[in-house]
């Protein structure tokens, strides 16, 4: 167990469950288009990548494909109408922001939501005064897991990458990490399963099923 001062907490799956407004926002913007609407568990494993990745994984192989970037534009610009909708923190996450806190760890929110959405979120959820930072995205902004997105984030927390661990829910969180050498735990509570999560992400230092658990494991914290 490493004695960790930064820790990058990824934002949907990880710290918030918005993928009610993140549905319903794509549905709303895939009726102007004429496109077919997706069922809610498609969004729901499709979301991770940023915006952008998002859309085009939705839009592949249909008559629409080449309109993901216009498309993924036009949904940043209704995403507010629609960003409260269903949202909620996820399980023990205000817990473990609260607890890291305490021992005087600095905790950024790293994801590839666009900024103005994820701060939308943590400051409705509150959990916005237990961070240190927000490292978020643009349209076209690096993302996760570019090199320059984490390096970003470690410039930010004014950590070295040996200091830091990443925590989120999808390869790509996983990836991010691993390309500056950051530690990386996952949970299983997005939109990939934990055998897959096992299977992608053979160097994390853990696979587990809630935030919880991965509390005890990784900070010997019990929240």
């Amino acid at each position: 167990m490493n004695n960790y001062k930064g820790v990058l907490f990824d934002l949907d799956g990880t710290l918030a469950d918005n993928y009610i407004a993140i549905h319903k926002c794509t549905c709303a913007v895939f009726a102007e288009y004429g496109v077919p609407l997706p069922s809610y568990e498609k969004v729901f494993k499709t979301v991770g990548g940023s915006i952008l990745i998002t859309m085009k994984r939705l839009l592949a192989d249909s008559e629409f494909e080449n309109l993901y970037e216009k498309i993924a534009d036009d949904y940043l610009k209704v995403y507010p109408k629609y960003v409260y909708c269903g949202l909620k923190a996820m399980p023990y996450a205000e817990n473990l922001l609260v607890a890291l806190k305490s021992q005087g760890v600095k905790l950024a929110c790293f994801t590839n939501k666009q900024s103005e959405g994820a701060e939308q979120v943590l400051a409705y959820l509150g959990l916005d005064k237990y961070l240190d930072c927000t490292i978020a995205t643009t349209l076209h902004s690096p993302r996760k897991p570019e090199k320059a997105f984490t390096e970003m984030a470690l410039k930010a927390l004014a950590l070295d990458s040996c200091n830091v661990i990443g925590i989120g829910d999808s390869p790509f969180d996983y990836q991010a990490a691993q390309c500056c050498n950051i530690d990386s735990a996952l949970v299983a509570t997005g939109g990939d399963s934990k055998d897959f999560l096992i299977e992608k992400c053979r160097n994390a230092i853990g696979i587990f099923d809630n935030l919880k658990c991965l509390a005890k494991k990784v900070f010997d914290l019990e929240i």
